[in-house]
C-alpha cells in the first residue's frame, strides 16, 4: 500500500529537486530539455530508493554526529558550488530561499543516501592472498580502450606547451619553464621511435599499471573481485582517462605520480604501517615522491609535506620515513642548482608564480581602484597602465605575455612587487576578492562561471615548424570519439569536465572511510589536499590538467571507503556484504 504515496511523492520530490538545482545553475532559457527529462528520471528514481531505505539511511547517517555534521557542510559547500551568481544576486529573494532549500535538502539526501550504501556495506580489511598476475589483468582493459585513441588521434595530442618540450629535443637546447623531467623523457622515449606515439604509449602503460597496481592493491586487503573489475571497467571507459592518456602534458606524468602516492598512503594504512619497515616499502615511497617533486615545478612541497604528514602519524619509523624525505629534497636542490647551473639549463621564471598577485592588481587597475601616484607610477614600469586593462579574470595570458609586459621588472626585485601587491589588497579588499574566486573559479566551482571558461583537453597537434600533425589512422574512429567527448562536454561538463566534483566526492568518501576504519583514514587526502592549495596559490588559466589528478585519483577513495576495519562493521556489527575470496 506504501508504493503508490512513495511514488507519488517520489515524482514531486524528482521534478523539484531537477527545477531548482537546474534553476540555481543557469538560467531557464541557457537549459535544454534533455537535462530537464534525464534529471526528472534519475530524481525520481532516486528519491524512490530513498523513501525505501529511509529508515536505515536516518540510522546509518544520524549514528555519528561528525557524519551528519560533514554530510550538511559538504551540502552546502556543494549548493555554493553549483550557483550561477549574477542569477543569485538578481533573483527575488523569496524564489531564492524556496529554490536554494529544495536544492540543499536534495543534496543533503543524495550525500546521505551514498554514506548509507557505504556504511551498511563492503568488505573486510584483513589479508588476502592475491596473484600478481591480476596486476596484468586489470591493465589489459584499460590498454585496450585507450589505444583506441591513439589510433584516433595518432600520434599524440600536442599543445604548444608540448611543442615546447619536443623543440628542446630537437635543438638540445633544455630549460626547466616546463619541467625538465618531462622533456628528459621525450628525449630518452624518441631514441626508441622518433614520433610523440611513444610518449603516448608510455603514458598509456604507465597510467593503466599504477591504477591495476593500485586495484591489486586493495584486493590484497579484501576488496571483492566483483568491485576490482568494475572499477577497472569504469576507469578505462572514463573519457577522462583515454583523452589525457594520448596528450603529450607534463601534468599527466605529474598526476599519475599523485595517484601513485595516494594509493602508497593507502596500502601503509592497510598494511599498518609494514612496508615503512622494508626497503622495497621505501623504494616505492622515493620514487613517487620524486615524480611528484620533479614533473611540475610545484610538486616539491606537495611531496616533502605529505612525506612529513606520513613522519608525523607513523613516527615508529621516523628514520625510515626520514631517508626518502632528505634523498628528494637534496637531490631536487643538487638539480635545480648545481646541475642546471653546470649545463646551463635555465630555471623556470619566478614572476610564474605570481600568477594570482598579478591578476588582482590588474583587477583594481582595471576597475579604477584605490591607487596611490606611486603604486601607478611603479606599475606604469612593468606594464603601461592603459594595457593592464587587458586582464580577463580568469586568464593571466593576457597580462603576462603582454608584449610590453616587463617581468624583469618583478622578478629583479620580488620583495617590492609583493609590498606594493600587499598595500592594494589593504586598499581594495572587495576588488581583490572577487578577483580572486574568479580566477580560482576551477578548483572550488561545479558550475562554470557564466562569462568565464574551461579547457578541459586538447586535441590535435597544434600548428607548429617541425612537421608534426594529427594523422589519425582511422578517421571514422577520429569522428566518432572526437564526438564522443563533445558531446560529454556539452551535456555533463559540470559532471565530469569541472575537478571540483571530484574534490567533493574525494571529501565525502573520506568522511566514510573515518568511520569504517578510523580516523586515520584522513592521511590519504594529504596529496590532493596539497596539490590543490599550491593551485589556489598560483593557477594561471582554467586549464583542467591542473586538477586532473583528482579525477583519476577519485575511485580509490571509493574503494577505500568499500573497506571496513574489525570492530566497526556493517549493520551494528552484523555483515551486509560477503568477502569473497580470490
Amino acid at each position: 500500500m506504501t508504493r503508490v504515496p512513495n511514488l507519488l511523492i517520489s515524482v514531486a520530490a524528482g521534478l523539484a529537486a531537477t527545477i531548482s538545482v537546474l534553476a540555481i545553475m543557469q538560467a531557464r532559457q541557457d537549459t535544454s530539455l534533455l537535462k530537464y527529462v534525464v534529471l526528472s528520471i534519475v530524481g525520481i528514481g532516486f528519491f524512490y530508493a530513498f523513501l525505501r531505505y529511509r529508515k536505515q539511511i536516518i540510522q546509518s547517517v544520524m549514528e555519528k554526529r561528525y557524519i551528519t555534521a560533514g554530510i550538511a557542510l559538504l551540502s552546502l559547500y556543494t549548493l555554493i558550488s553549483l550557483m550561477d551568481w549574477p542569477l543569485f544576486v538578481n533573483r527575488p529573494w523569496y524564489e531564492t530561499v524556496i529554490i536554494d532549500l529544495i536544492s540543499l535538502a536534495a543534496i543533503f539526501c543524495f550525500f546521505s543516501f551514498i554514506a548509507f550504501l557505504l556504511l551498511k556495506g563492503g568488505s573486510r580489511w584483513q589479508r588476502t592472498d592475491v596473484s600478481k598476475w591480476q596486476i596484468l589483468w586489470y591493465m589489459l582493459p584499460m590498454i585496450f580502450v585507450w589505444m583506441f585513441y591513439l589510433l584516433a588521434f595518432f600520434p599524440g595530442n600536442m599543445s604548444p606547451d608540448s611543442l615546447n618540450h619536443w623543440r628542446q629535443v630537437e635543438n638540445m637546447e633544455f630549460n626547466n619553464w616546463h619541467p625538465f623531467a618531462y622533456t628528459m623523457v621525450i628525449l630518452v622515449l624518441t631514441q626508441i621511435w622518433d614520433s610523440p606515439a611513444v610518449i603516448v604509449i608510455f603514458q598509456i602503460l604507465l597510467m593503466s599499471f599504477v591504477y591495476a597496481y593500485g586495484i591489486y592493491s586493495f584486493r590484497q586487503y579484501g576488496l571483492g573481485k566483483r568491485i576490482a573489475w568494475v572499477a577497472a571497467l569504469l576507469w578505462a571507459v572514463l573519457p577522462i582517462n583515454g583523452i589525457f592518456s594520448t596528450i603529450l602534458w607534463k601534468d599527466v606524468v605529474y598526476s599519475i605520480f599523485i595517484v601513485f602516492l595516494t594509493i602508497f598512503v593507502m596500502k601503509t594504512i592497510l598494511q599498518e604501517g609494514e612496508n615503512l619497515r622494508t626497503w622495497s616499502g621505501i623504494a616505492i615511497f622515493t620514487v613517487a615522491l620524486l615524480g611528484i617533486a620533479f614533473f611540475r615545478n610545484n610538486g616539491l612541497p606537495i611531496a616533502v609535506l605529505t612525506a612529513i604528514g606520513m613522519l608525523l602519524v607513523y613516527r615508529r619509523s621516523w628514520k625510515q620515513l626520514l631517508t626518502p624525505l632528505v634523498l628528494v629534497s637534496a637531490l631536487y636542490i643538487v638539480v635545480t642548482g648545481p646541475v642546471f647551473t653546470a649545463y646551463d639549463i635555465q630555471s623556470a621564471n619566478p614572476n610564474e608564480s605570481m600568477s594570482i598577485p598579478t591578476q588582482q592588481i590588474a583587477a583594481v587597475v582595471s576597475q579604477d581602484g584605490e591607487l596611490t601616484e606611486e603604486q601607478l607610477a611603479y606599475l606604469d614600469t612593468i606594464l603601461p597602465i592603459e594595457d593592464w586593462d587587458a586582464y580577463n579574470p580568469y586568464l593571466t595570458d593576457r597580462i603576462k605575455f603582454h608584449d610590453n609586459f616587463k617581468d624583469d621588472v618583478i622578478v629583479a626585485d620580488m620583495g617590492k612587487y609583493l609590498s606594493v601587491w600587499f598595500d592594494i589588497v589593504k586598499q581594495n579588499p572587495a576588488i581583490v576578492i572577487e578577483a580572486y574566486l574568479k580566477q580560482t573559479s576551477l578548483v572550488w566551482q561545479i558550475n562554470k562561471p557564466i562569462d568565464g571558461y574551461t579547457n578541459p583537453y586538447t586535441i590535435d597537434v597544434d600548428p607548429n615548424e617541425m612537421g608534426l600533425e594529427t594523422k589519425p589512422v582511422s578517421q571514422t574512429l577520429y569522428d566518432v570519439l572526437e564526438y564522443g567527448l563533445e558531446t560529454s562536454r556539452y551535456h555533463t561538463e559540470e559532471l565530469f569536465w569541472r575537478p571540483a566534483v571530484f574534490s567533493i566526492l574525494i571529501i565525502l568518501f573520506s568522511l566514510i572511510a573515518s568511520r569504517k576504519l578510523g580516523a586515520i583514514a584522513w592521511l590519504p587526502i594529504l596529496p590532493v589536499l596539497f596539490n590543490t592549495a599550491t593551485i589556489l596559490v598560483g593557477l594561471p588559466a582554467q586549464d583542467y590538467r591542473y586538477q586532473v589528478s583528482n579525477a583519476m585519483v577519485s575511485i580509490f577513495f571509493l574503494l577505500f571507503a568499500c573497506l571496513y576495519k574489525k570492530g566497526k562493521e556493517p549493520g551494528d556489527g552484523e555483515r551486509t556484504a560477503r568477502t569473497r575470496q580470490p
